[in-house]
């Protein structure tokens, strides 16, 4: 999926988050693209679902709940099922909160739509448009852009990188915190925090879990966000990950307490299916599972951008031949400082390569940069540079102030909104360097 580098530029700055930006981990990353015109986060959530009752075959909380019209629920009460009392589910029992109900993950049908459950419904037309409007709320989406069984499995980035509705402005003392932490002389993009309070009570609605508690479960967290003495997640980023998913098919189970939902989106997420518990008038998230879109399809992505690099600048053998043999541990994951002054044009001449390890195969996330002479080559996907044009570079020496040298490629054909690398070090023998987080080997 692309997007606008004008928004794209808000989010380079943690790493790979862009797009329906897919690499959790981004601020580890220590690259940007340096632009300010972002266009700002236009819609803040809305508050969450009321508590509401349910008649036994209801897909929709009713009137009490707020959700459902009068014409939608006339609907549902005729084919409604016997209903039954049933206790919403513990935040701290992973059974009792749906994610093992019993129940077989209803197949993707292609053509014919979801498999009804025994005793259960197919959702009406006006259940499937609410459906659709409530998935478009900031606080839920983000749900859907990463494949999981269970909540610990759940990219947390994805779900808080817009805010999820629960964001607020990042304080003075949040901002000077980034920035040391990340050495970045300025904040470029929109910058946000969100209290792990709030964090803690939008898990607990939407997933039966707070924070602490889904890394307890397994999850990674968002430790790149976190600081402890703020008790904040803190970032620069924007709306680039919004997918706007239209539900197309849903299902209601015999007992009315849990639906299943088939949502079309873009390329990253095309076709995925989530299960949702309606229990007494609230809604929460048990599972989705990705069926189709790049995210889950590298091979038809792969190919996608094979095609797209028919023209590239830099040779095919390169990519088909990589070499990542050089021994990085020292500098991967800590913020190690190398001899700034090893880091010149003159030492980065010729290839090369960075990817991401937690992200899989897809090159979606490769990034080849070339340099000869006064003329560099940028491969870079997620960010729509395929190695076709040649652009001016430089090397920015930002030592007199205390900062690391900056890599500038000035792809724009002015020196202004460069897009730009921070690197930390390059080792003795040449054959890589590193950002933070971040090692481009020598091809």
């Amino acid at each position: 999926m692309r997007k606008k580098l004008a928004v794209l530029a808000g989010v380079c700055m943690l790493g790979l988050c862009v797009g329906c930006g897919q690499q959790a981990d981004g601020a580890a990353q220590g690259y940007e693209i340096s632009e300010a015109d972002v266009s700002e986060t236009e819609n803040d959530g809305a508050e969450a679902d009321g508590e509401g009752g349910l008649s036994g075959g209801d897909a929709l909380p009713d009137e009490a709940g707020g959700l459902a019209d009068e014409a939608g629920a006339a609907g549902a009460a005729e084919t409604e099922a016997d209903s039954a009392d049933v206790q919403p589910p513990a935040a701290d029992d992973w059974d009792r909160a749906g994610l093992d109900s019993g129940e077989p993950f209803p197949p993707v049908k292609e053509k014919t739509g979801l498999e009804i459950p025994k005793n259960g419904r197919r959702l009406t037309e006006e259940e499937l448009a609410e459906y659709t409007e409530w998935i478009q709320d900031f606080s839920n989406y983000g749900f859907l852009l990463s494949d999981w069984e269970n909540p610990a499995e759940i990219d947390l980035y994805q779900v808080f990188y817009s805010s999820a509705g629960v964001g607020r402005p990042g304080t003075d003392e949040e901002k000077r915190a980034h920035l040391a932490r990340w050495n970045y002389a300025e904040i470029e993009t929109d910058f946000g925090a969100i209290d792990k309070a709030a964090v803690d009570a939008l898990l607990l609605e939407k997933v039966g879990f707070t924070y602490d508690g889904l890394v307890a479960k397994g999850s990674r967290g968002m430790k790149d966000w976190y600081y402890a003495e703020t008790d904040s997640f803190c970032s620069e980023s924007g709306d680039t990950n919004y997918c706007r998913f239209v539900c197309v098919d849903g299902v209601l189970n015999e007992d009315g307490t849990i639906v299943t939902l088939q949502f079309d989106g873009d390329d990253w997420v095309r076709t995925c299916e989530v299960k949702v518990s309606v229990e007494s008038g609230h809604r929460r998230f048990l599972c989705n599972h990705i069926a189709e879109g790049w995210i889950r399809d590298t091979e038809t992505f792969s190919e996608t951008h094979m095609e797209e690099r028919s023209d590239c600048l830099i040779e095919a053998s390169v990519f088909e031949n990589l070499n990542m043999d050089a021994d990085t541990s020292a500098v991967e994951n800590a913020y190690v400082l190398g001899d700034w002054g090893k880091i010149t044009k003159e030492a980065l001449q010729g290839i090369w390569y960075y990817h991401p390890k937690d992200v899989g195969d897809s090159e979606e996330y490769d990034v080849v940069l070339q340099f000869d002479g006064d003329k560099a080559v940028v491969y870079y996907p997620e960010v729509e540079f395929y190695g076709d044009t040649y652009y001016e570079w430089d090397v920015v020496d930002r030592s007199s102030r205390g900062l690391c040298p900056e890599l500038a490629i000035y792809w724009r054909g002015t020196k202004e909104g460069e897009l730009a690398w921070y690197i930390l070090g390059i080792s003795e023998e040449r054959d890589y360097f590193w950002c933070n987080g971040e090692v481009f080997y020598k091809q």
